[in-house]
């Protein structure tokens, strides 16, 4: 099979995906075949998805009702069936998938021995046990139960690992937790991570424009980044495992790649080690699973936008499933003449036997853009000033020397072994390597007298990273009483290591009211970064999670130690630091009955500093605290989910200026954040779901020497707020059809650190539409078409500035086509 990407006119004329990136093709067409033969002969087993309908009766009677239907024989003995009831199953299922729920909780297994023929035998545990009759079991579509690790059953997740690193109910979990479903990510069609958690409580996305296309998605948790690169936060993790960042080198991966994406909010640092106070984002891969289906997408935009995206899955045999994720991308930028493409794999194999299972992760994704990484624009140029205002597509770079250039590496697996009902084992390795090769152009004086010409630098920067990380986890289930434990140990170890580049020179100055572009850049020659680190970090933790009726209390503890070598090669200077931290965590939480569950905690965090004070002792650890109360509530049968969450957080040990010895710093700087969240998401019925989130911070830096104390960090809006609601119609004319809607609102946040100037607060709506064809008058079984549109009316606004030089424009509207076919 070939597939081919529409091309698409712009200026200067565009190609194809397959003509601009011919090993990405090569790869997709590999692999859609390479899946076609491994799929092919397993069709009569997993099969078509077919309506199901078969009561709950005597398990001989619904086989030979389910033999009847998919032409599966059955070999059995029919004297171990015959007290067997089967709880029945109705929906849409493959015949493996129906066959599984015909004989849960049965005590029956089953094996496929040919195309159609399946052996069954009694589970020797459950000889001498009665027979069970159940209700019959009710499915929608292909659903599963939910576990923490897979996908999203319904519209509200009700389990996640991310604050416990066990399995656990979210309405249980002492902690304010929002988790993006695959299924949200796909009807909102989201960019990058920055989209994925922008209806969120707690989260700022965004707040750097464009930004987001190259080095990391753009986000701030609770007042602080939790993103960036060189000097910026690091709290992005990939299924628990901390992905490390060095010089410029972010942690863009595409959301294409994941099943859901969860945000903790508050420190992390029990089970995580050094992270900012904020709170954590853990993505989730996709990964083999029971119940997967196959996707392909072919996608189309403004921006000269193409894009081909495929997930498929297969079921080898009982013991080995297959799964590849792949995505080509290409188009425009916002920016003027700016270009970009990204093709990624990422394959995984899972073998399991029940109680030993194992998935092998790989990913490789490549990005390349020509555009402007530093586009931001002095705040006399967005403004005020008397020659007009900067277009959204302003470009601060020049086509002719715009570069970025990076890769992603990674290999790794998941393993875990159940040794019986109580005790369970947990490894999770990956082995990570990112490259980068940028050029750019920087900008750090204010505009001329005439306020349009802007005095340029050029840039050229080489950095890359290799990191292995790997955690251990020991769980055991034991019971005192009438108070059970869940008691988790855990060992986890980081070794990164990066090397950093750059090298500068002069550039021709721009005029930003009349650019000329494709101008003449000398190459770089002055260097002003050679450097090299190495981190070993090693973490031991205990967590205890307590239930005792409907309260349960979470309590755990972690030690850390680090050390860490910074080489600077063009100063002929190395600084070795270790640190070692101790980390705390206590709450509680208490379930009621109707739904209710009131929650209190108190969570700490901690970060290493670089640098030394004016005696050349290393600085400590910065330390976060957080004490949070709130109440989650979650109505039995129904699926919602509403969280309320106060907090009060304060980061120590911040760097300020030493007052006695000019040039040098001293750790007295102290940030405090106090606020409240809000954040529901609904499923009315069948055909409405709603999200709503709103945020208010109080942010205060309390303790500094360099005279913002008692202001407001820049860039941190006080109030946040969104509002995201889909509709689907399932009868008539309109059937299989649906709309969302949603309306993001951004406060107004502080220019600088010495809140001399503010930036204006902005709502942007974005807007959703799709078409399930096989639910339409059509009947075209598989088939969807969809709508995005992100800043609906194109608003003009200004995401925020960090300094006066600094100010980054807002994103404009972006409008995605896209027609998918699953089977």
């Amino acid at each position: 099979m070939v597939l081919y990407l529409l091309p698409h006119a712009g200026a200067g004329g565009r190609q194809t995906v397959q003509r601009k990136c011919p090993i990405l093709f090569f790869l997709i067409r590999m692999v859609l075949s390479c899946w076609m033969l491994l799929a092919m002969p397993l069709m009569a087993q997993t099969g078509q998805a077919q309506h199901f309908s078969i009561a709950a009766q005597p398990l001989a009677a619904a086989l030979d009702r389910f033999s009847r239907q998919t032409g599966i024989a059955f070999a059995y003995t029919t004297s171990q069936f015959k007290q067997v009831q089967s709880p029945g199953v109705t929906g849409t299922l493959t015949p493996r998938q129906a066959l599984a729920r015909l004989l849960a909780d049965t005590g029956v297994n089953f094996k496929f021995t040919g195309a159609a023929t399946v052996v069954l035998e009694r589970n020797v545990t459950r000889q001498n046990k009665k027979p069970l009759r159940l209700a019959p079991v009710n499915v929608k579509g292909e659903s599963m139960q939910e576990s923490a690790y897979g996908p999203v059953e319904g519209y509200v997740a009700r389990r996640s690992a991310t604050a416990t690193k066990t399995d656990t109910p979210i309405i249980e979990t002492p902690q304010s937790i929002s988790v993006v479903s695959r299924k949200d990510m796909d009807i909102r069609n989201v960019r990058d991570i920055a989209d994925a958690v922008a209806y969120s409580s707690g989260v700022s996305s965004g707040t750097e424009g464009d930004k987001s296309l190259f080095g990391g998605s753009t986000f701030i948790i609770r007042g602080y980044r939790g993103h960036g690169t060189s000097g910026g936060g690091r709290n992005l993790y990939l299924d628990g495992l901390k992905i490390d960042v060095t010089g410029y080198l972010g942690n863009n991966f595409d959301p294409w790649l994941f099943e859901r994406i969860e945000v903790l909010k508050g420190p992390a640092s029990v089970l995580f080690g050094q992270a900012q106070p904020g709170g954590i984002i853990n993505q989730i891969s996709k990964r083999p699973h029971d119940g997967m289906y196959n996707q392909i997408r072919l996608g189309s935009g403004n921006f000269d936008r193409a894009s081909l995206a495929f997930d498929l899955g297969a079921e080898l045999n009982d013991a080995w499933q297959l799964r590849i994720v792949g995505l080509g991308l290409d188009g425009e930028t916002q920016q003027i003449y700016g270009e970009r493409e990204r093709y990624l794999i990422a394959p995984s194999l899972r073998w399991t036997n029940g109680a030993t299972d194992l998935i092998l992760l790989m990913h490789y994704q490549h990005d390349n853009m020509n555009a402007s990484f530093y586009n931001q624009a002095p705040r006399a140029a967005v403004f005020g000033n008397p020659n007009g205002r900067l277009p959204l597509s302003f470009r601060a770079g020049d086509p002719s020397w715009d570069l970025w250039d990076s890769e992603i590496r990674s290999i790794g697996y998941l393993f875990s072994h159940q040794f019986n009902d109580a005790l369970a084992f947990r490894q999770n390795l990956r082995y990570n390597y990112r490259s980068l090769k940028a050029r750019r152009v920087w900008h750090n004086r204010p505009l001329d007298s005439s306020q349009r010409i802007l005095t340029r630098f050029n840039m050229e920067d080489r950095d890359n990273i290799d990191d292995v990380t790997v955690d251990n986890q020991l769980q055991w289930k034991l019971t005192t009483g009438s108070v059970e434990h869940t008691l988790l140990i855990g060992i986890d170890y980081r070794r990164p290591s990066g090397n950093a580049s750059t090298v500068y020179g002069q550039a021709p100055s721009l005029d930003l009211f009349a650019p000329i572009y494709n101008q003449t850049f000398p190459a770089p020659t002055i260097p002003s970064r050679l450097n090299k680190t190495r981190l070993q970090q090693t973490g031991i933790y205990i967590q205890d999670q307590i239930k005792a009726g409907n309260f349960s209390l979470l309590i755990g503890g972690r030690y850390d130690k680090s050390q860490s070598t910074s080489e600077d090669k063009l100063r002929s200077r190395t600084t070795r630091v270790s640190d070692h931290a101790f980390t705390g965590r206590i709450g509680a939480i208490y379930n009621f009955n109707n739904g209710l569950a009131p929650y209190a905690s108190y969570a700490e965090s901690f970060e290493p500093v670089s640098g030394s004070a004016f005696d050349g002792s290393p600085f400590e650890p910065m330390e976060g605290k957080q004490y949070e109360v709130g109440v989650k509530y979650q109505p039995t049968g129904a699926d919602h989910l509403i969280t309320l969450a106060a907090f009060d957080l304060t980061q120590e040990n911040m760097t300020t200026a030493d007052p006695v010895n000019q040039g040098f710093s001293i750790q007295t700087g102290e940030v405090q954040t106090r606020g409240i969240e809000l954040e529901g998401k609904f499923s009315i019925n069948d055909n409405l779901q709603v999200t709503g989130a709103y945020t208010y911070l109080d942010d205060k830096v309390t303790e500094s020497n360099t005279g913002n104390k008692g202001k407001r960090r820049a860039q941190v809006p006080e109030h946040n707020a969104s509002l995201w609601a889909n509709y689907s119609f399932n009868r008539g004319i309109f059937s299989g059809m649906g709309i969302g809607m949603g309306a993001r609102y951004i406060g107004k946040t502080e220019g600088d650190q010495l809140n001399t100037f503010s930036v204006p607060s902005y709502t942007l709506i974005d807007f959703a539409a799709y078409w399930n064809l096989e639910q339409s008058p059509l009947g075209l079984q598989g088939w969807q078409t969809s709508l995005n549109i992100n800043n609906l009316f194109n608003k003009y606004y200004v995401a925020s500035c960090s300094d006066e030089r600094f100010c980054y424009l807002g994103r404009e509207r972006a409008v995605r086509a896209s027609v998918e076919y699953s089977f």
